[in-house]
């Protein structure tokens, strides 16, 4: 893989642990270990998979949904506000898992699959998410703090190098 998706990757990862560690009033435990897993496995993917992908996106699935239970917990029913924004996470890193278990097939055994081309569902569905991620930092740019900014953006960075990387193979 080439250095500049790999750090693609890997930076935008770092920057959403610090985002995710950094969250006040509190910490959200969860939201930190989903983003330490995420970019240890940016990093895994980038030194050549140091453990089997679809590992890492069982991984990464159980941690999302853990995640997601311990926010809705914490938020309730309906979030709002800032807490709204939190809801990306839990998703992206369903997203990023699928992109990896996807790695683990390459493009010609997804595209030759008996049930049809389904390996182009995942792509599109990854650049979907990152499409709506934008739109909604966009329409409440005004609203968000910062680091709510940095994170969503470098989510879709890192989402984005993911899915450009079977090219540059």
């Amino acid at each position: 893989m080439p250095l500049i998706l790999s750090l693609a990757m890997i930076v935008p990862g770092a920057v959403c642990v610090a985002c995710a560690a950094t969250t006040r009033p509190r910490v959200s435990r969860t939201a930190v270990l989903g983003a330490v897993a995420m970019l240890a496995a940016m990093v895994a993917m980038a030194a050549g998979a140091l453990v089997t992908p679809i590992v890492w996106a069982a991984a990464l699935v159980g941690i999302a949904l853990s995640e997601a239970v311990a926010r809705r917990l914490r938020t309730g029913r309906r979030a709002t506000g800032h807490a709204a924004f939190d809801g990306h996470r839990p998703i992206g890193i369903v997203v990023t898992a699928g992109l990896i278990a996807g790695s683990a097939t390459g493009p010609v055994a997804a595209s030759s699959h008996a049930h049809g081309p389904s390996g182009g569902l995942l792509p599109l569905a990854a650049a979907a998410y990152v499409l709506i991620l934008l739109v909604w930092l966009i329409r409440h740019r005004r609203a968000l703090p910062p680091r709510h900014s940095a994170e969503g953006v470098s989510m879709a960075v890192m989402i984005g190098a993911m899915l450009l990387a079977p090219l540059a193979a």
